[in-house]
């Protein structure tokens, strides 16, 4: 800046400069690598403002002319002006509210105390630059009299005032440029460093810029050849393409699944987001695209849903297996009931049955059976096989086929679950698993009510007199019990005889419904199993079974047993007459 030319030489077009940057010395990096306070928050405008800082009283101008004077003192930036040795002659007001110093604290000091990091050559290197270049641009941080500092852009110039040689030193405060250029930074740093691929195209698709991430993903290591190239070239869908060019023109967010051609012509997938892109004044100027790589994530979901079909191809198989499991279980199970004496309708016959079966699964190991012996005996059989589903529907299916091969001495409960338990034991000793089943068995005459009976581990039936209103269980008596069968191959089993008279009741059952467990985990067998049975004496066989199921409902507090059920109940109407 200059006043006047004493010289009257016309000022030379000067259009070079020089810029410097002070290095900070090593006792203040740690300063500046810390946080430090930026000064006054100051309130960011647009548009063009006018500050004018009028003169306070009684303050003379020292340098120049008052129109000189005027204008420095109005000048946006902190001016400072110094001798050729870069001591301060005069500061502007702009000054002293930048270093927030009073005028006498700047005036007569060197300027280099004001610039972090700079010495004693640098007012010599500004000099030697403005004899070629008209102004040397500085980027440095200013020191404030307060300790604080700020990053400054300064300008310095030579100055011709009323006959003498000045530097004048133009300091702009650059923070929020400094700040805006760091979170620039960061913020591009993050892009290059993202593992999403990042490209910004404008309104026709055109791209402008790529990171490093979507280059990969479209197979191109090279940046620069994928700028200027369109958005369409990379999508497989071309309706998607305008689908997401109408969201972004309406300034939405487009988000989804998209299918994508690398430069080789091979696809991939990816989850991709697509944001409008606006300038500061809110105008449209294009699109920024995100998309993640989620081919792995689609062969694995691929595979996924294969397995997930070829799982239910199975379960549908299974379930098939399970229903003909079912059925043939079911074959196993006793339709109807054998009539005393033979060709009698079962409303005449001398033995009343009611039964019913629940398995837990699809199919249960649960089984009952029940044998003519002869036109006056009647055998009743009951097991429960250790386990549930198909494993235990195997086992009785087994335990169903001796009973037909033992049927010859079937009158005798001893020499029958004898002789069961040595063939059960000699089939399932061979497979890995230990398998074994309680079973009870018990042979009946119909012309005395004499019973024969013999248990293989299971629990004896409850015996219901109705004569004397009361419920008990079957004596075991001495040699009427034994092991489960499978467990000892050499079990020899005894047999204990009782009587049933006419109106009683004979109750087989399986522990599905005797351990049945209350809200508290008590059991029905314990609290209220014999007090139903009282309850229900007077109720036919097949009702009693029915009444005794929802008591036991009604103690667990839920419909479903978690083990099978499985009851078979027979009432001696009379006994059958000697032919």
């Amino acid at each position: 800046m200059t006043e006047e030319n004493q010289d009257g030489e016309a000022p030379k077009e000067e259009v070079f400069s020089t810029t410097m940057r002070i290095d900070i010395t090593p006792h203040l990096k740690e300063q500046l690598a810390s946080t430090f306070a930026p000064g006054p928050a100051q309130t960011r405008r647009t548009g063009r403002v006018t500050i004018k800082i009028p003169k306070k009283a009684g303050e003379t101008s020292e340098l120049g002319s008052p129109d000189f004077q005027e204008i420095l003192q109005n000048v946006y930036d902190a001016t400072l002006i110094t001798d050729l040795n870069g001591r301060i002659a005069s500061v502007n007001p702009r000054a002293i509210q930048f270093f927030r110093s009073e005028r006498a604290d700047l005036v007569g000091h060197p300027i280099v105390e004001l610039i972090s990091g700079a010495g004693d050559d640098l007012v010599p290197t500004i000099r030697k630059n403005l004899e070629n270049d008209r102004y040397t641009l500085i980027q440095a941080y200013c020191l404030r009299s307060d300790g604080t500092i700020f990053p400054a852009e300064i300008s310095a110039n030579h100055l011709h005032i009323s006959g003498h040689d000045y530097l004048s030193f133009f300091i702009r405060d650059i923070s929020w440029r400094k700040e805006a250029e760091e979170r620039l930074r960061t913020g591009y740093t993050a892009i290059q460093n993202s593992g999403d691929g990042i490209a910004i195209a404008d309104l026709d698709g055109t791209i402008s810029f790529c990171n490093p991430a979507m280059t990969s993903l479209w197979g191109d290591p090279d940046a620069g050849q994928m700028t200027g190239r369109n958005l369409r070239d990379f999508l497989a869908d071309q309706e998607k393409a305008d689908e997401i060019l109408q969201n972004v023109t309406a300034q939405h967010t487009w988000v989804g699944e998209l299918e994508m051609k690398r430069s080789d012509g091979a696809t991939f997938y990816a989850q991709g987001s697509v944001a409008p892109n606006v300038n500061a004044d809110d105008e449209l100027t294009g699109m920024v695209l995100s998309v993640l790589d989620i081919t792995n994530l689609k062969q694995a979901q691929h595979q996924l849903e294969c397995f997930a079909q070829e799982l239910q191809e199975k379960n549908n198989l299974l379930e098939s297996d399970q229903n003909m499991a079912r059925e043939i279980q079911q074959a196993f199970l006793p339709r109807e009931h054998p009539v005393f004496p033979r060709g009698a309708k079962p409303e005449d016959s001398i033995l009343q049955v009611g039964h019913l079966y629940y398995p837990s699964g699809a199919v249960g190991g649960d089984f009952f059976d029940m044998l003519v012996l002869s036109d006056s005996q009647a055998g009743l059989f009951i097991s429960d096989v250790a386990g549930h589903g198909m494993r235990a529907a195997l086992v009785v299916a087994t335990i169903r086929g001796l009973m037909e091969e033992l049927a010859p001495i079937a009158g005798d409960p001893a020499a029958f679950l004898t002789q069961m338990n040595r063939a059960y034991t000699g089939i399932f000793s061979q497979t890995e698993q230990l398998t074994f089943t309680t079973a009870f068995y018990l042979v009946l005459d119909l012309k005395t009510g004499r019973m024969q009976y013999t248990t293989a581990g299971h629990p004896f039936p409850f015996h219901l007199r109705r004569s004397a209103a009361s419920v008990s269980m079957l004596p075991a008596g001495e040699g009427g019990k034994g092991p489960a069968l499978g467990l000892f191959d050499n079990a020899v089993y005894g047999s204990q005889t009782g009587t049933l008279q006419p109106g009683e009741v004979l109750l087989l059952y399986t522990d599905g419904l005797s351990e049945a467990e209350g809200p508290e985990r008590q059991l029905f067998e314990d609290h209220q199993m014999m007090v139903s049975l009282q309850k229900l004496l007077a109720l036919k066989p097949g009702e009693l079974l029915n009444e005794l199921v929802a008591e036991a409902r009604r103690f667990k507090g839920t419909e479903d047993f978690e083990d099978d059920v499985c009851l078979l109940a027979v009432e001696l109407a009379k006994l059958l007459p000697e032919a």
